[in-house]
């Protein structure tokens, strides 16, 4: 039952991920793709879609058993570790390709 529980938990973290990519990176980049004067977006979700996407994977797919960190010891696993780079490496990324669209379209950013 679990693992059943865990499974859904990673298509609901899927479902979140993409519902802020959508809200708060992909609807910012239409508006800018349509000449908008100034569009709003939001770092935050930079961080929160790949870690909502990573997590969610890896609990739809391995289910209870994804052991990414130790509760007694308070720390994280080599596959936490794991997981939490490729986080970081796709935060990074997708930074990196909004700003270069961003870019393309004229925009400059305040940040």
């Amino acid at each position: 039952m679990a693992g059943i529980k865990a499974r859904a938990g990673g298509l609901l973290l899927i479902a979140i991920g993409c519902a802020l990519a959508w809200f708060f990176l992909l609807q910012p980049l239409k508006e800018a793709q349509a000449g908008v004067p100034e569009v709003h977006y939001q770092l935050r979700a930079f961080l929160a879609v790949p870690a909502c996407l990573v997590f969610g994977m890896g609990f739809l797919f391995a289910g209870a058993g994804l052991n990414y960190r130790n509760a007694a010891e308070k720390k994280l696993t080599v596959t936490g570790w794991v997981l939490f780079a490729i986080v970081a490496l796709l935060t990074l990324a997708g930074y990196w390709w909004f700003q270069q669209q961003f870019s393309a379209l004229g925009y400059t950013s305040a940040v």
